[in-house]
């Protein structure tokens, strides 16, 4: 693709008018930033600083003008939000475009291509359980094209065919009557399962979209945080209400904690977060495993007889998931999920959905001559 003339070389994964949801002093120009790895905390810096790569999404302009156009129409869905306590109509345009962006929202972040990278150092140096040698490196190429222009513009426009499988989560906001603010990161989109997490399922990753037990949290600004859930599990407040008033203060915290863990480098925050409290926060995250680390696993295949099959294998591709113990005030399972099987698939899907999981399981065949 040719560099269009007037293509902004500054582009944000992070919307810009998402993050000025999160400004200081509500003046919509700038917000607060800690970086976990240098350990900086900026009280104010300008929103176009933030959460952006260099033609992170080429220099074409396809791929920017694109996002630009979905976040024009998705912009006033997530206002209202915290304007005026509005969700969408179920089964709406509305719901479909808030699942949309939510989907985009995950899979334009940097985290993404970045794991891809490591996908491809980890797997050059994985060795098949059989044969001792090295693990067929086909995939590298599906790893390679994914982090292209091209491959990020097709990957990000195909997520739309994703949206009606995420039709049966229901989707609630929490409103946060305490008075510790709820921040961002680079990374702002959490998914979580603690169904998954509790039933200690450790095969793929757990935040799959078409998990059993999904969750996904997204602050909207610093009193409000949708929840997207699988309602099959969970039950968030009474059953009529859409808006859920939290005032725990731990629940914030563990909320707020998910954000350090989430992301790559960066949390923002608005003048409601003193230092000393992001400090704090990220002093305590310390404690736990972060997401979206990459891992590559080779596993035996059970021949269904007790035993495994001699000359096959699979491996397992994924990313490490949050596990925090997560217990958040007025997020509860609903009994009938204490029956919920577990089958022996290695995904775990929502009855009725298909959709893969982050992680890949690809099989492979092992002749005689392999084995030396």
């Amino acid at each position: 693709m040719n560099n269009k003339e007037g293509v902004t070389k500054i582009q944000h994964f992070v919307p810009q008018f998402f993050q000025r949801y999160f400004s200081y002093n509500n003046d919509g120009k700038t917000i607060g930033m800690f970086n976990v790895n240098n350990n900086i905390f900026q009280a104010s810096t300008p929103i176009r600083t933030q959460s952006y790569g260099n033609f992170f999404y080429g220099k074409s302009g396809d791929l920017e003008t694109w996002l630009s156009e979905l976040e024009s129409k998705s912009a006033p869905i997530f206002r209202v939000m915290w304007e005026r306590e509005q969700l969408p109509t179920c089964e709406s345009t509305t719901q479909l475009e808030m699942l949309h962006f939510l989907l985009v929202l995950d899979l334009r972040n940097p985290v993404r291509f970045n794991t891809l990278k490591n996908f491809e150092k980890i797997i050059q140096n994985t060795k098949s359980r059989i044969t001792g040698n090295n693990v067929p490196t086909d995939l590298i190429t599906v790893f390679q094209h994914l982090q292209s222009e091209r491959g990020k513009l097709t990957s990000l426009i195909n997520a739309v065919a994703i949206v009606p499988d995420l039709i049966d989560l229901k989707y609630k906001l929490i409103k946060n009557v305490t008075n510790t603010p709820l921040i961002i990161s680079d990374n702002p989109l959490v998914i979580y399962n603690q169904f998954l997490e509790k039933r200690k399922w450790n095969f793929v990753s757990q935040r799959g979209y078409g998990s059993k037990g999904l969750q996904m949290f997204l602050p909207v600004n610093d009193k409000y945080i949708l929840v997207v859930y699988d309602s099959e599990v969970y039950k968030i407040g009474n059953k009529k209400e859409k808006i859920v008033e939290v005032d725990n203060k731990e629940s914030i915290d563990q909320l707020n904690i998910l954000q350090f863990l989430n992301s790559t480098d960066t949390i923002n925050f608005n003048h409601r977060a003193s230092e000393h409290y992001i400090r704090t926060l990220f002093e305590k995250s310390k404690r736990f495993k972060k997401a979206n680390e990459a891992f590559v696993n080779v596993h035996h295949i059970d021949d269904g007889k007790g035993g495994v099959k001699p000359f096959e294998e699979a491996i397992e591709v994924g990313v490490t998931d949050l596990k925090t113990n997560l217990c958040v005030q007025k997020i509860n399972f609903i009994s009938k999920s204490i029956a919920i099987k577990l089958d022996d698939s290695f995904a775990q899907h929502r009855k009725g959905v298909k959709l893969g999981d982050i992680g890949v399981f690809k099989t492979i065949s092992i002749n005689n001559r392999d084995i030396k």
